[in-house]
């Protein structure tokens, strides 16, 4: 089963509930009952109409791991993904019908998808033959939200599909189980290739360059116009999410202050502060969340003892990044080792 690791506490960012609500009714079909989650989770399977409902990350992550727990499922977020929709995923695929070509209509679905989803980023790379479309995770989104997108970003794209040329190649995914290859392939119906470093899913590239019988001009500008609008809605976390970006790289770098993550923005330190504290965070506090997600990243490859994570995070000495561990999970860098090791192993 996917590496599953503790709730981290990323409250800045939000998801849309619907997503939670679609979780928790996925596990219906395990014979799973809402009164099975814990029961600060349970309100999210409500009758209510919670299209204006968001959700902390924290509480997502949580919400995760509770499926990936209860399910015992190691194809559960694909198997979610595949199935979940929402009006507002659908516009995005009446939208992507209405582009010109599939290549546009790619483009279009790459740059709508937070509508969908906060917990995303997507870009694209072209080489001579392919188009490759990568799935960033926001903050600390867990894996198997990026799962659960991929699964319903293939259902999408296979919206677009003329019949004449395969529009997707192969989707490649971070999990290394090679055991559910097999199952993965069969729930996204094309090739998949475990392992990677990055997640994404391959295009063809001549497949994109085929007109949509779908087509319509006169749809689409209507569309456009009110997917730019529901963006233009959703909470502005994005600088927050540049200087955590940059502090990353500095942190790669072992030489990081405010000063020098200021510095490609072209603001002084005291801007900086003024404008993070628009998106509701600081400077330290940005800092201490790369420090944990990284932490957590760097326990769960296995490649490097404790005492060096402490030194690649830039702790003065290992006590100290084992307390700011335990702050940040409830538990030391040790024990969290050894449990990420046993919830590698397949629960089924």
């Amino acid at each position: 089963m996917n590496q599953i690791h503790p709730p981290l506490p990323c409250a800045r960012l939000q998801e849309r509930a619907l997503w939670a609500k679609g979780i928790t009714q996925a596990l219906l079909s395990y014979g799973k009952q809402t009164r099975d989650l814990p029961e600060d989770l349970r309100a999210y399977n409500a009758s209510d109409d919670m299209s204006l409902e968001q959700v902390s990350q924290t509480d997502m992550n949580r919400l995760w791991h509770a499926a990936a727990t209860l399910s015992r499922d190691d194809c559960f977020a694909l198997r979610m993904g595949h199935a979940f929709s929402t009006p507002t995923c659908e516009l995005l695929i009446l939208a992507a019908r209405s582009s010109e070509t599939a290549g546009a209509a790619v483009q279009r679905m790459v740059r709508f998808i937070q509508v969908f989803s906060t917990q995303i980023q997507l870009y694209t790379v072209e080489d001579e033959f392919h188009l490759t479309v990568y799935f960033e995770a926001k903050g600390a989104a867990h894996p198997l939200q990026i799962e659960a997108l991929v699964s319903r970003c293939v259902a999408n794209f296979k919206e677009l599909d003329t019949g004449n040329l395969p529009l997707i190649i192969e989707v490649r995914l971070a999990d290394d189980m090679d055991k559910r290859r097999a199952e993965c392939e069969h729930i996204l119906g094309t090739r998949v290739r475990l392992g990677c470093k990055r997640t994404a899913i391959r295009l063809n590239r001549r497949a994109l360059e085929v007109a949509l019988p779908s087509r319509d001009a006169f749809l689409l500008k209507r569309l456009d116009a009110s997917l730019a609008d529901m963006l233009e809605d959703l909470p502005n976390v994005d600088f927050a999410e540049q200087v955590k970006q940059r502090i990353r790289v500095l942190l790669s770098e072992r030489e990081v202050s405010e000063d020098l993550v200021a510095m490609p923005f072209n603001v002084s330190p005291r801007h900086l502060r003024r404008k993070l504290s628009e998106s509701c965070t600081t400077y330290e506090k940005l800092l201490d969340e790369v420090r944990m997600e990284l932490a957590i990243k760097l326990i769960q490859e296995h490649r490097l003892n404790l005492g060096r994570i402490a030194f690649e995070l830039g702790f003065l000495d290992p006590s100290s990044f084992t307390r700011a561990f335990r702050r940040w999970t409830g538990m030391s860098p040790t024990a969290f080792r050894d449990q990420n090791q046993e919830t590698a192993v397949p629960l089924a």
